[in-house]
This record gives structure tokens, sequence and C-alpha cells, in this order.
């Protein structure tokens, strides 16, 4: 990140070359949804369920999300990015790869694990976990009225229902949430922002909050960074 960040000396001047062949390269586009611009900030209060669990349903939950949205994936379509337990814990592919797949309006979904409170009673003295996830360029999506925003929501629920792991889930208020992100976060900003667990862990944002395990400050989990290899547009 740091390399980038310095002026590097161009043809007609100085600048970051990775921020101005982006500007060079976008696809001219639209806003919409504009409360998710910067995000869409999602919680699943899991059943009983362990690291191992929730990791391996990441990218099926990723495709869930999509097809609530009407976009058709297959898993082989889905690039799975996993961070490293001690290190850096955030991985992700290299900032203009991360701006093409933005330009070419794909999702970016972050999925990190917490564990409940020693006495919730969700955690039944197991360490059980529960997921929460932030999923970026969804907007391009989205739609613009407020009610068709709220029955979205509800279809993105209904999808990503079997993650919770309870056949009585529907019965508990809240055991999905969904809403924006309050951060400001752009095209051009978005690498630097999910690279802050790694360098800027003390900064006080959503995705430090989602990366630190604040229950259990024993066991950090690694973030797993997900997206879709084929272009959606």
């Amino acid at each position: 990140m740091k390399a980038t960040e310095t002026p590097v000396k161009l043809n007609n001047g100085y600048g970051n070359p990775i921020k101005k062949w982006y500007e060079e390269n976008t696809i001219e586009t639209y806003s919409r949804a504009e409360p998710y611009e910067s995000g869409m900030f999602i919680t699943i209060n899991n059943h009983q369920c362990y690291y191992k669990h929730l990791s391996s349903q990441f990218r099926e939950l990723y495709i869930s999300i999509l097809s609530a949205l009407g976009i058709k994936l297959k898993r082989s379509d889905v690039k799975e990015m996993i961070g490293k337990w001690i290190g850096n814990r955030v991985t992700l592919p290299p900032e203009r790869k991360l701006l093409e797949l933005l330009n070419y309006k794909v999702p970016i979904l972050l999925c990190g694990v917490h564990n409940y409170k020693p006495d919730d009673y969700r955690s039944k003295g197991n360490e059980y976990l529960h997921s929460h996830y932030f999923l970026y360029n969804i907007h391009h999506y989205l739609p613009t009225k407020s009610i068709d925003m709220m029955k979205l929501n509800s279809s993105i629920k209904n999808r990503l229902g079997r993650y919770v792991k309870s056949r009585n889930y529907k019965k508990e208020q809240g055991i999905i949430d969904i809403e924006p992100v309050m951060d400001k976060v752009t095209h051009t900003t978005l690498y630097d922002y999910l690279t802050t667990p790694n360098l800027a862990p003390e900064k006080t944002n959503l995705i430090n909050y989602i990366a630190n395990n604040r229950h259990l400050t024993s066991i950090q989990y690694p973030l797993t960074t997900i997206y879709s290899s084929k272009h959606l547009c």
C-alpha cells in the first residue's frame, strides 16, 4: 500500500499510477441505491457453528446473495482468498486487479467470524461463532425505491437462512441483519480500507470491527475475500 501512495513520476507529472490507470480505464456508470454505495454489512447469528463450518460455506453464501439479485454463478466462477492466522489476516488481489473487478461491477465480499460472549446463551459453553460480512460494489444491482429494497432485503435473508443452521431461525428477530456501511468507502480507497486489519488494526472502522474477535482475544481468525472471477458487465 505504501508504494502506491508514494508519488511516482509519470509522463505528465506526478500521481498514483494505479489510480490514474483506473480513471483512464473505468466504465462510466451511475449510482443506484445511494445508502449502499459504501457497502452492505450483513450479520448472521449462526446456530452452534465453529470456524470450519462457517468458512466452508463462504463461497456458497456469496452465490446465494447474488442469486437474490438475479445473478447466476457456479462455484467454479467464485474466487476465494483466505488470510493468514498469523501475520496478514486479510489477503487481497493486487490493487489494479481489484479495480478491474470493480470496473466490471463485480461485488467483493469480505467474511469474518466472531465468538459469542461466553455468557451468551448462543455460546452454550462451547465457544460457538457467528459471522459478519462486508459486501462492496453491490449498489449497482439494488433497486432505487424503498419498498423494492425492503423486498430485496427479505429475499436475501430468505436465501441466507440456511446458513444460520437452525430450523427455527425465522422465529427469532434479528437473526440475520442487513444494513448500509457507515464508513466512507470508494473504489479508489477500497484497497486501503480492506487492508486496515493488516496495517492499522487500531483504526476505528467496520473492517477492523469484523477482524477483531473481541470476545475471545486469544484467537483471531483469518478473514476471507470472495469475488466472482466472471465479469458481470
